[in-house]
């Protein structure tokens, strides 16, 4: 349990469009600091990949047109809330991930009513 405010409202995830934590890709800066263990510990590198979208988009394919549609409009529901350059990002996920789910969230954002 944080006692010490815990940063407050401020954002606590990276990315972010509010000046919260970023990384920095500097290797040795972002691992724990020392601390006793019993067992074998290593330090393994790992390859930053680009295909975070895959999964999210095999999933959504598995969705009939129907459960698509309710998908598209319940997060356009809340999402049209946010301001225009937070919808544009997130449109950009979608999109990564599958080009249907991207335009059925667009579509769903326009019917309520965002600017983008």
């Amino acid at each position: 349990m944080a006692i010490n405010g815990n940063g407050g409202a401020a954002p606590n995830y990276e990315p972010n469009s509010y000046g919260g934590p970023a990384q920095n890709n500097l290797a040795g800066q972002t691992y724990a600091s020392n601390f006793a263990v019993q067992g074998e510990v290593a330090r393994h590198t790992y390859e930053l990949t680009d295909d975070d979208f895959v999964q999210v988009g095999a999933l959504y394919n598995l969705f009939n047109s129907e459960q698509k549609n309710r998908l598209a409009t319940t997060i356009a529901s809340t999402l049209s809330q946010t301001p225009v350059f937070i919808q544009k990002r997130q449109l950009g996920h979608f999109y990564r991930a599958d080009k249907d789910y991207g335009r059925r969230v667009e579509s769903a954002l326009k019917a309520a009513g965002s600017k983008i």
